[in-house]
């Protein structure tokens, strides 16, 4: 470890890791480049955003078997919110990096570039669901980025002053990731690691509750009021996680990313509507406690099928982030894929044991947003959504321009929400029809339109002694989408 002072204030500045250019001067926030044996400064870092991660410089952790330290973090910024990259350093004299997105973790590693370098994929190329094969494993890409540093801590492997911008597309398989930089080069850098939980780091070096600077909030997560800047009214959410605000009085949307609230949009004027579950409200799931911090009221704009449902955002300091869907056909309980299901076919796919089959493609369209959510949301908002079943369990495909993501499913009933919410009332609420299987829906249509015809082209015979031959046939022609349908009612 090289230890020296900082040119501008004195203050002791180390160098733990021998891949470092540049430091940041914890005292005067003066921006060092290491070249040798000398030191130099070049201007200052900008102030970190406050986001109460729990990991901080000097944090340590274990991966792959490997002890790390924590030893610099960069603050990435994109239109709809922002993310840590904590830069670590090995034992063994290696490094990487451990990125910290709205309380998910992913460790990656540099990967030398091989024989695969003629085949990357220019940046401009790259939408999300774009595979790419490495090392015998097929990744899908899901997002791509260009974002800027917004600020600097510690020890950095690379420039990153000023109006620094990274270009970036990451892709997964299961639980793998990988990461194609383009923040230097048309050819870019490659790192590959896998998605981890806090669980890798020591509880005793992380960030204690009262070392926070503010004392109004003294943990991440916590649920807060905030007086709208708009209206006056409260609006709940939880601090440092949600990174936009929607006030439910005024429609008026709010940037919180920072230390102040930012109006990024005008109230927008929309029709009144009735929830079953309101804003604030509590719930108690699989033994951890939810508040519910936002809703939006979707839409598919089919012009022959049109449809809406509302979703309920809940979240919890413990858990995470979980979602509540009411339509017409009952009620989901939906949550994040941290692992990512396995392509068979463009219609089928493998996760947790069990194979799915699509069911169907449908737009879904923001109507309403209301309350705190952890990225960016708008009305008209518009994302394309591929749903494959098993039964009752179900996998959900959401894409965008810039983002491709996964969710699983499974039914919830009223009583489950009553006894959630403690609301007794919720039991005795109607909650739709049970959804059928790919099965069903599938061969339902088609019988039908065999129905007609064969009706149309037999009317002749239909009051003479024939007709039963062609009630036989009917019977065949319905026995599949009856099979199908008693399967689904048994789950299978």
């Amino acid at each position: 470890m090289q230890q020296i002072s900082c040119p501008q204030c004195g203050a002791p500045v180390s160098f733990k890791s021998a891949a470092s250019v540049m430091a940041v001067c914890g005292s005067c926030r003066s921006t060092l480049v290491k070249d040798a044996d000398s030191v130099s400064r070049i201007g200052e870092m900008s102030e970190l955003v406050e986001d109460y991660s729990p990991i901080q410089i000097g944090s340590v952790g274990k991966y792959a078997e490997k002890r790390f330290d924590v030893v610099g973090r960069i603050q990435l910024r994109y239109p709809d919110g922002f993310w840590n990259e904590w830069y670590i350093w090995f034992d063994d004299g290696t490094d990487g990096w451990l990125s910290d997105a709205s309380g998910q973790y992913t460790v990656t590693l540099t990967r030398p570039p091989g024989r695969e370098m003629s085949a990357l994929p220019a940046f401009k190329d790259i939408k999300p669901g774009t595979p790419f094969k490495l090392d015998g494993q097929v990744f899908m890409a899901s997002d791509r980025r260009v974002c800027r540093s917004v600020g600097g801590q510690g020890e950095l492997p690379m420039m990153a002053t000023g109006e620094w911008e990274a270009k970036v597309a990451d892709f997964r398989a299961l639980d793998l990731f990988l990461t194609l930089d383009y923040s230097d080069s048309d050819v870019p850098e490659i790192y590959v690691g896998k998605a981890v939980d806090i669980g890798i780091m020591e509880t005793g070096s992380l960030r204690e509750d009262d070392r926070f600077d503010n004392s109004l909030v003294k943990f991440r997560g916590q649920i807060r009021a905030l007086e709208c800047p708009s209206c006056g009214a409260p609006v709940s959410f939880p601090v440092a996680v949600a990174a936009h605000i929607v006030c439910p009085s005024c429609r008026a949307a709010f940037d919180c990313n920072g230390d102040t609230v930012k109006a990024v949009e005008k109230h927008v004027k929309v029709g009144s509507f009735v929830t079953t579950i309101n804003l604030s409200e509590e719930a108690t799931i699989g033994g951890d406690t939810y508040t519910v911090i936002g809703l939006l009221k979707c839409e598919d704009p089919d012009p022959e099928e049109p449809s809406d449902w509302i979703e309920y955002l809940l979240y919890s300091r413990k858990a995470g982030f979980i979602w509540l869907v009411e339509s017409d056909e009952g009620w989901d309980l939906v949550k994040v894929c941290d692992r990512w299901p396995t392509f068979v076919t463009d219609a089928r796919y493998q996760w947790g044991g069990t194979t799915f089959d699509k069911l169907y493609d449908y737009t879904s369209r923001v109507a309403v947003a209301l309350g705190a959510f952890n990225w960016r949301v708008k009305q008209g908002d518009r994302t394309s959504i591929t749903d494959f079943g098993k039964g009752q369990r179900k996998l959900t495909r959401e894409t965008t321009a810039d983002e491709m993501g996964w969710s699983s499913s499974t039914p919830a009933t009223p009583a489950m929400l009553a006894e959630w919410f403690k609301r007794p009332e919720l039991a005795s609420k109607a909650s739709g029809q049970p959804r059928e299987s790919n099965a069903t829906t599938v061969l339902a249509k088609p019988a039908l339109i065999a129905t007609f015809a064969t009706l149309f082209f037999n009317f002749d015979v239909l009051f003479s002694s024939a007709i039963l031959s062609v009630i036989l046939g009917l019977v065949f022609l319905w026995m599949p989408v009856y099979v199908a349908h008693m399967y689904n009612k048994k789950g299978i």
